[in-house]
């Protein structure tokens, strides 16, 4: 069966490699995934590790943060994705703002009808909702970074993974 709400990812579930490791969608997967934004909001470096948390800002309601909205993810998807993302990470519905085209067949929550660039649908999100110490707030998180200096040490030595 198949989750109504897509999913915005802002960090490393934005890599296919990371996603499919952690959901591992089988042959009847009919995954559809868009660039997309979140406003209010602002991700960081969590302290020591290669991945970001993403928390709402006091200071600047206009902040936006890019991800990738994944339609199409099934119930047992949604359940490996709250044990991959763990307790310090809550899964809230929030409007994202998709950046590109939806054919009507991934949206289900609206009665199968297109989505345009510029619509706003409402998502899971996992937002950082751990003490705010972890997280290095001196700098935004870099995803090019994540991927050219990290991805593939992390998919090759992380539990996650192996």
């Amino acid at each position: 069966m198949t989750d109504p709400h897509p999913c915005f990812f802002y960090g490393s579930l934005m890599s296919t490699r990371v996603l499919n490791s952690v959901t591992r969608p089988g042959p009847e997967s009919n995954l559809h995934a868009v660039p997309a934004t979140i406003q209010g909001y602002i991700r960081y470096p969590y302290h020591n590790e290669p991945y970001p948390g993403m928390i709402a800002t006091k200071d600047d309601p206009t902040s936006i943060v890019e991800g990738l909205l994944v339609f199409g993810h099934s119930l047992m998807d949604r359940f490996r994705l709250d044990q991959f993302e763990g307790s310090e990470y809550t899964r809230e519905i929030l409007p994202v703002k998709v950046l590109a085209p939806v054919p009507g067949e991934y949206n289900v929550m609206d009665g199968k009808k297109s989505l345009a660039a510029g619509d706003v649908v409402q998502s899971y999100v996992y937002v950082f909702t751990g003490p705010h110490v972890h997280l290095d707030q001196s700098r935004p998180w870099d995803y090019e970074a994540f991927r050219r200096d990290h991805l593939d040490l992390w998919m090759n030595t992380s539990s996650d993974f192996v």
